[in-house]
């Protein structure tokens, strides 16, 4: 049988380096064991979901947002030069976050096993809070002394600290690892110019938030 249309044509994971597809948006994916350890963290795409083929029981890596020319407009509608902005942003972002990351996964793991286990996830819970706060004022200041960066892509230094606060809310409060996703809300959307917002919520993309 023929391949979906939608089907994620590259190899993963993906290289650091990677560049070949217009859309890529990097995402790095700290998988979880089956006693909720963190294992290697991996670069994935945060277009990237799975899809069920016809076959029965058989799955697929899927773009969100289409097929190869339905990445290509995204990438257009949102603005190509405002994407290599973005990824040098992220690239920054996430190295500012990285002295935070493995502890926040580790602690988050220690309070879905209590979750799972009927324990009281309380000190698992404030110890998430406690980090987070910490890793929050770090990220606001990093905002702050990059403001003019996200001006430059049409992002409001507010919005953008909004953004990663309600993010880090909805990862604490998550119970279940199947859920630790995110989707921008409506109410801080509305904070971002247009195409910024076609950047967060294609309006082709399809099924669930990526992890």
């Amino acid at each position: 049988m023929p391949r979906p249309a939608d089907e994620c044509p590259y190899p993963k994971p993906f290289p650091a380096d990677f560049n070949a597809c217009p859309a890529f948006q990097a995402r790095q994916f700290i998988p979880l064991d089956t006693m909720y350890q963190p294992l290697e963290p991996v670069l994935t795409c945060r277009h990237l979901v799975t899809r069920a083929l016809p076959q029965r029981h058989r799955w697929f890596a899927a773009c969100s947002l289409g097929d190869d020319g339905a990445r290509r407009h995204w990438a257009n509608e949102v603005g190509v030069a405002r994407l290599e902005r973005i990824r040098a942003i992220q690239r920054q972002l996430g190295a500012a976050i990285a002295p935070y990351s493995a502890r926040l996964w580790e602690l988050k793991g220690q309070q879905l096993r209590a979750f799972r286990d009927g324990q009281d996830a309380g000190p698992a819970t404030d110890a998430l809070r406690i980090l987070a706060s910490q890793m929050t004022a770090h990220l606001q200041t990093f905002l702050e002394e990059n403001s003019t960066a996200f001006t430059d892509i049409d992002m409001p230094v507010d919005a953008a600290l909004r953004l990663i606060t309600v993010a880090i809310d909805r990862f604490i409060d998550t119970k279940f690892a199947a859920e630790v996703s995110f989707e921008v809300p409506d109410d801080v959307l509305r904070r971002f110019p247009e195409p910024v917002r076609t950047f967060f919520r294609p309006d082709s993309a399809e099924g669930s938030p990526n992890p």
